[in-house]
């Protein structure tokens, strides 16, 4: 099978080409001819030796996001059948192998894909919908009624959040650049905020939550925008346990959480059920075939995508 081969950790061109032989499923796996391979940030941070670099011995192969079809199956591995098309987060933040053809994965972290989703919208859903769904549901316990801020609510993340956030019916304030603010309010957004021009902590009324997938500065400045009682879920792991947000967060009696979202087959069989109701549609802003992986981290890194970014390894 064809892979994309990261020999050395660095920037976008440090990928290769390389033929390399088919893996075998064990007990409780499955083989996968993959149709659609996501890409999230996590992806170009790792390449550069940050993310979750630590985890993976070079040559490595990267991506988690994995949509295709079932090519073989280990002992044990029952609950689809072969030709079934499945998706899913495979085994992160280890290894998962997502940048070849084929790719064995752990049958209990994958569900089937909707007749009506296309593969390139399920390869671009998993990591980022079960982030959006932990971080709102889970870690912030959304309700209708409530004030959400979700920043840079256009991209990966953020497009999925606005939309579970209004299935929950709670009002919803976007932060994105003004090019994408028609986009968020077809999404379902009550207001949105150009982070270029305006200040978001003044620009709105107070909110009982703020999905922050910036960290940082963004992070600091969202805690005097949210009400006492309130949460902040931060996503950018770089900034865990910031002095200076928990110092502030304990100050205005704001709950922090840093997350770092896990696999979640069932939590997948649910995220499919909206995909195939028609309640939530993740948007692919472009797809990339394999040998193109260099272009696809290059349009990722531009951080100016709405939506998801895909590979194609079939």
């Amino acid at each position: 099978m064809e892979a994309a081969i990261l020999p050395r950790f660095g920037d976008a061109d440090a990928f290769e080409m390389a033929t390399i032989p088919i893996p075998r499923p064990a007990a409780g796996q499955l083989l996968v001819k993959v149709q659609a391979a996501g890409l999230n940030p996590v992806d170009y941070k790792t390449r550069m030796g940050k993310g979750q670099a630590a985890r993976f011995t070079l040559p490595a192969i990267l991506g988690w996001d994995i949509a295709g079809q079932i090519a073989d199956a280990g002992q044990g591995a029952h609950k689809f059948k072969p030709g079934d098309r499945i998706f899913g987060m495979s085994n992160f933040p280890g290894p998962a192998n997502a940048y070849a053809q084929f790719a064995v994965v752990q049958e209990n972290e994958f569900t089937l894909v909707p007749d009506n989703v296309p593969d390139d919208m399920a390869g671009a859903t998993p990591l980022a919908a079960l982030t959006a769904w932990e971080a709102l549901y889970d870690h912030a316990e959304l309700k209708a009624g409530m004030r959400v801020l979700i920043h840079a609510a256009a991209g990966g993340v953020g497009h999925i959040a606005v939309q579970l956030a209004r299935i929950t019916e709670t009002y919803v304030i976007g932060t994105a650049s003004a090019q994408n603010h028609p986009y968020l309010k077809e999404l379902g957004a009550n207001e949105c905020i150009d982070y270029r021009e305006q200040r978001f902590e003044t620009a709105t009324a107070p909110v009982d939550v703020v999905l922050d997938g910036m960290g940082g500065e963004t992070a600091l400045r969202s805690l005097d925008i949210i009400k006492p009682g309130g949460v902040l879920v931060s996503l950018p792991s770089m900034f865990k346990d910031d002095p200076d947000v928990l110092a502030r967060a304990k100050e205005k009696g704001v709950r922090v959480v840093w997350m770092s979202v896990r696999p979640a087959g069932e939590r997948m069989e649910q995220i499919a059920a909206l995909m195939a109701a028609g309640k939530l549609k993740v948007k692919v802003a472009a797809s990339f075939p394999l040998k193109e992986v260099t272009k696809a981290h290059q349009l990722l890194e531009s951080h100016h995508v709405q939506g998801k970014v895909v590979l194609l390894p079939n």
